[in-house]
């Protein structure tokens, strides 16, 4: 389902303004910003994707021309020198917000080429591509993302919006269109209790938690592929119930959804970790009760579907109970957007 267009429509009398130079830009007369509109990429259910009072950043590269000969997008010679880093700001009823504004060249034969990233921040880990140089306005092309997941930070990059002019947009009203997509995979956690029909006992879960992955590595702008994983395995999402939830067997505890980098399962590094704890009465009308602690190899887990995580993809994990025997786990998958867009 396509999400519903964002309307932006930004006054510019009492904003701030950058003032055209001589380049043939539009003059302040001519009431043209450059203004936004975000959509998550289909399949989505949301009709506003970035939640209000969040920002994503944008870059945006000159392309000048000639009459007859407009500029065109390219990798080599084109920087970011018109829009670099601009933090635009999601605001209530559907709007955005930047400043200073920028207009659009007055020529049409000089274009702009878009593209942004989400969640906005001031100092982003970016590099040129294939390259340990810092990402410049001077830079060209469009930049590698280094990357470190916290287990809860959402990264959404958007299609690049080529070769644009106010005419080219003005069914838009001058709005340039970006799609964000999902880099990242979600996984939701839930848990719940076997009921073997003829043995009565209750489930307390104590914890769950996913270690040995790596939480930083580099995001190639050339095909978004995650790439260069580094720095130490690490236990990059726990969670410890508190207090902790007794497990039903009919309807699965939710336990959390961490945001983690898509990566190979494959190895005996990467484990998932539960700790519950089991009460039960014998036939004697005895109580018992005991602490487990299991962990699988999350290649095992997620077995399924390639012992692999992949960007834009959300996955259901639900772990199921039972004394004296493996857990069991059951994993389903689809496409991140076509469940939950929003930013934790």
């Amino acid at each position: 389902m396509t999400l519903a267009a964002l309307a932006v429509l930004l006054g510019v009398a009492c904003t701030e303004v950058e003032k055209p130079g001589d380049d043939g830009w539009t003059g302040l007369g001519g009431d043209r910003p450059v203004l936004f509109h975000s959509s998550l990429a289909t399949p989505a259910t949301k009709s506003s994707p970035l939640p209000t009072n969040t920002s994503f950043g944008v870059f945006a590269f000159y392309q000048p021309g000639t009459s007859g000969h407009p500029g065109t997008w390219s990798e080599g010679p084109q920087t970011p020198d018109f829009l670099f880093n601009q933090q635009v700001e999601v605001l209530p009823s559907d709007t955005y917000r930047y400043l200073p504004t920028r207009y659009w060249p007055g020529k049409d034969y000089n274009t702009l080429t878009f593209w942004a990233y989400y969640p906005y921040t001031a100092t982003p880990a970016f590099f040129e591509a294939n390259s340990a140089d810092p990402y410049t306005n001077t830079s060209a092309g469009i930049p590698d993302i280094h990357f470190s997941s916290d287990g809860q930070t959402d990264l959404m990059v958007s299609d690049r919006v080529e070769n644009q002019t106010y005419t080219s947009n003005t069914t838009n009203n001058g709005v340039v269109p970006l799609t964000f997509n999902h880099v990242l995979s979600k996984i939701d956690v839930k848990a719940e209790k076997v009921d073997p029909g003829d043995f009565n006992y209750t489930v307390i879960l104590r914890s769950v938690s996913f270690i040995g992955l790596y939480c930083t590595a580099i995001l190639r702008s050339n095909n978004w592929s995650w790439q260069d994983f580094s720095g130490a395995r690490q236990e990059v999402w726990s969670v410890t119930p508190s207090p902790s939830p007794e497990l039903s067997s009919i309807t699965p505890t939710d336990l959390g959804s961490p945001i983690l980098i898509p990566q190979d399962l494959r190895d005996n590094a990467s484990r998932l970790h539960v700790e519950y704890s089991v009460t039960y009465t014998d036939n004697n009308q005895t109580t018992h009760s005991y602490t487990q602690t299991r962990e699988a190899y999350l290649r095992d887990v997620f077995y399924e579907v390639g012992q692999t995580w992949t960007k834009n993809t959300h996955y259901t994990l639900t772990l199921r109970i039972t004394p004296g025997n493996p857990i069991q786990f059951t994993v389903s998958w689809s496409n991140w957007g076509a469940d939950h867009n929003y930013h934790l």
